[in-house]
């Protein structure tokens, strides 16, 4: 299930999901037995710092640095 996540925040970096948005496009069955499922492939992602999170607690895919960027 990680890999269907990050492929859905792959496809727009930088933009801030919540965990209920994420598990609802993901899987719409699964979201409506429980809203918070995805939240735990979620905080795993994060912690193997493939994903990233705002102070808000919503998760998206850090955009690539530009060329000569330094930092």
């Amino acid at each position: 299930m990680e890999q269907e996540i990050l492929q859905l925040l792959k496809q727009s970096p930088g933009v801030p999901f919540s965990a209920k948005e994420v598990g609802k496009k993901i899987d719409r069955e699964q979201f409506k037995e429980n809203g918070s499922w995805a939240r735990p492939f979620l905080e795993s992602l994060l912690r193997q710092k493939y994903i990233a999170a705002d102070e808000n607690g919503y998760y998206f895919y850090p955009k690539a640095k530009k060329l000569g960027e330094i930092g």
